[in-house]
């Protein structure tokens, strides 16, 4: 069969560009079987399984195989003839027994019941896809899907590091879940909460997007490849995993009070949304000249304009692509809260992302104003004073600033 065979009748099997050359990969690890031998039955119950909800690559393969019958062919079509006989391919089976019957290969020649042969349940093929939050990392997804044309799996792990500057990306071979939960075990140690098992469908989300947060320049081998394997399962239609575990909100700004931002963001790492020093500079510098009106304005006024300069500072601060960031951060906070079993964590998230989806002011949402705080402190920690000693005659406002 050419790689490049399409057709335009509706119950035969059409390719994408990447089923074609999975297609192609299968191909060249069948033409070194060996037929009635017992790794190449083990590789046939594991290539069924990974095809089945697959039928149109399982179609294609068997079309291209009766074109060319042979022995090898013959029993990979008897393994997989099912497959293809229950879904809207029938009609490519059928084609295939008439061809490989003109060959001499019929079903008498069938010399085992494949369908009574266990040796890898479906279940175990089943791709996993798990998110660990660890600090000094954003979004550490890993990934173990099975390959149909190898018969074992990939394992995919990517995650950003250095402010966005290293995306790091690593698919090796695996043999199976077992080492894969060794893997998963392994990860759990350097973290405080447990891995979130996930759709692969998300954790491709994740990668692209991670991919798309990248400051960094070019590629390498493991990125292409891992890019590769999960743009199959990429759906830029859905949404966010989240949104089919948690209930929309309406203004989700009136319960901007259930916020504890402190308590909810305690073990998070913020680095992530920090913001940049040079944009923030102006705000610090109106924020300092308030103090030059201390002794005509009453404390209570100032703690006021000073809490408007913070929103203000978000408001401006936090908008387009920065934006998008806190909201799908506080997103994958409020998943992963959810998927714990934290409920009271998992709503307070949830307040957070929704309010930053919607049309809410940037600069009202609690996360955004901490963050402005934050990342004061972070660039000129001279402005505050060390934590438990205060200054004399000096006092803090709500948001956190200092004033004389």
């Amino acid at each position: 069969m050419s790689s490049k065979k399409t057709t335009t009748a509706k119950d035969q099997p059409t390719l994408s560009a990447e089923e074609t050359a999975e297609l192609g990969m299968i191909l060249d690890r069948l033409a070194v079987q060996t037929p009635g031998g017992e790794s190449f039955e083990v590789y046939l119950q594991s290539l069924r399984n990974s095809l089945r909800a697959r039928p149109i690559l399982a179609a294609a393969l068997l079309d291209s195989l009766s074109r060319s019958p042979s022995p090898t062919g013959f029993r990979t079509f008897e393994a997989l003839e099912r497959v293809v006989e229950a879904s809207p391919f029938k009609k490519s089976a059928k084609k295939a027994a008439y061809r490989f019957a003109q060959k001499g290969f019929t079903a008498s020649e069938n010399r085992s019941a494949p369908e009574k042969i266990i040796l890898i349940k479906e279940e175990q093929r089943k791709p996993l896809a798990h998110l660990f939050q660890l600090q000094g990392a954003m979004w550490i997804v890993s990934a173990l899907i099975p390959e149909a044309s190898s018969g074992g799996y990939s394992l995919i792990t990517a995650f950003l590091e250095d402010d966005f500057s290293a995306f790091n990306v690593r698919v090796v071979e695996s043999t199976g879940q077992k080492r894969y939960k060794e893997y998963l075990q392994m990860l759990s140690a350097h973290s405080s909460q447990r891995a979130a098992q996930i759709p692969l469908h998300h954790a491709a989300r994740l990668f692209f997007e991670m991919l798309d947060f990248w400051t960094g320049k070019g590629s390498y081998a493991h990125l292409e490849r891992a890019r590769e394997i999960l743009k199959r399962y990429r759906n830029t239609e859905a949404k966010p995993y989240v949104h089919d575990l948690l209930a929309p909100l309406e203004d989700p700004e009136q319960f901007f009070s259930e916020v504890d931002i402190e308590t909810l963001t305690k073990d998070m790492d913020l680095s992530w949304l920090r913001f940049d020093k040079n944009e923030l500079a102006p705000w610090r510098e109106k924020l300092k000249q308030l103090d030059g009106a201390i002794l005509v304005v009453p404390r209570e006024v100032l703690a006021q304009r000073s809490l408007a300069l913070i929103s203000e500072a978000g408001d401006m601060l936090c908008s387009k692509g920065k934006r998008l960031l806190f909201t799908r951060f506080f997103e994958e906070q409020a998943m992963t809260f959810k998927l714990a079993g934290d409920e009271q964590k998992a709503h307070r998230a949830w307040i957070v992302a929704t309010a930053l989806a919607g049309g809410s002011p940037a600069g009202k949402n609690p996360a955004v104003s901490k963050m402005v705080m934050d990342s004061l402190h972070h660039y000129w920690p001279e402005d505050f004073p060390e934590p438990g000693k205060p200054l004399e005659n000096q006092h803090r406002t709500q948001s956190g600033i200092i004033l004389p």
